[in-house]
């Protein structure tokens, strides 16, 4: 009656269960069946997932005065246990949808698929390793600005940044005119933020299929009303 999937896409709203030609072909009474089994493994499943802010959102609303102060970088959630919803964009918690599958004639419930390289959702569920790209390199080359002092005494063209490890740390920054400064700049630039590419493991953290499991007792009562009150 309910399936799990790790690969749903945007158009999978189609098959939503408000959209009429899914009432049509299903009938009013089996659709209000499969949409109540999966609304209720999307809640749990969604309630599962815990709510943090990453330090960049945090940084970001302590120079608003929206925050007070930091608390660092969110742990990641034990294995074993769901995943968290990382604001500002907590999308694997936001895209958790279900729709209707015609090739199983079933309700099928999952967190979409947001990149064709990446299957995070999968990954957190069932665990896994994957070379992942660092979002806070920058690849610096001649003719671009760049870091050319950590530390040190501040000037016009120094400003803070927050390192990889959430420290708070003044960097002088220049237009890059030779190779020897781009080099310069890539070095500094690794030391604040990381190697650009990283190896990263997921351990497992399910959360769709704890979700079916706990929602599965409720599910044949789902389907029983449809055919009582046909």
């Amino acid at each position: 009656m309910a399936q799990l999937n790790f690969n749903l896409r945007f158009t999978c709203k189609g098959y939503f269960f408000d959209r009429e030609g899914v009432r049509r072909l299903l009938g009013t009474r089996t659709a209000a069946a499969l949409s109540k089994a999966g609304a209720l493994v999307r809640t749990i499943a969604r309630r599962s997932m815990r709510y943090v802010t990453s330090l960049r959102h945090q940084q970001r609303q302590v120079a608003a005065g929206e925050r007070k102060r930091l608390t660092g970088e969110p742990a990641p959630s034990p294995p074993g246990q769901p995943p968290h919803a990382v604001r500002p964009h907590p999308w694997i918690r936001e895209f958790l949808y279900y729709a209707y599958d015609p090739a199983a004639g079933s309700v099928v419930i999952g967190p979409v698929r947001l990149s064709s390289r990446i299957n995070v959702p999968a990954l957190h569920e069932f665990g896994g390793t994957v070379m992942v790209r660092n979002k806070r390199r920058r690849m610096r080359k001649v003719g671009s600005g760049g870091e050319v002092r950590i530390g040190g005494r501040p000037c016009r063209t120094s400003r803070f940044a927050y390192d990889r490890y959430g420290r708070a740390v003044m960097v002088t920054y220049a237009r890059l005119r030779t190779s020897a400064q781009v080099a310069r700049a890539n070095e500094l630039d690794e030391a604040l933020y990381g190697p650009a590419a990283y190896m990263a493991t997921y351990p497992p953290r399910p959360f769709m299929g704890p979700a079916l499991a706990a929602a599965a007792p409720s599910l044949p009562r789902f389907w029983a009303a449809s055919v009582r009150a046909a």
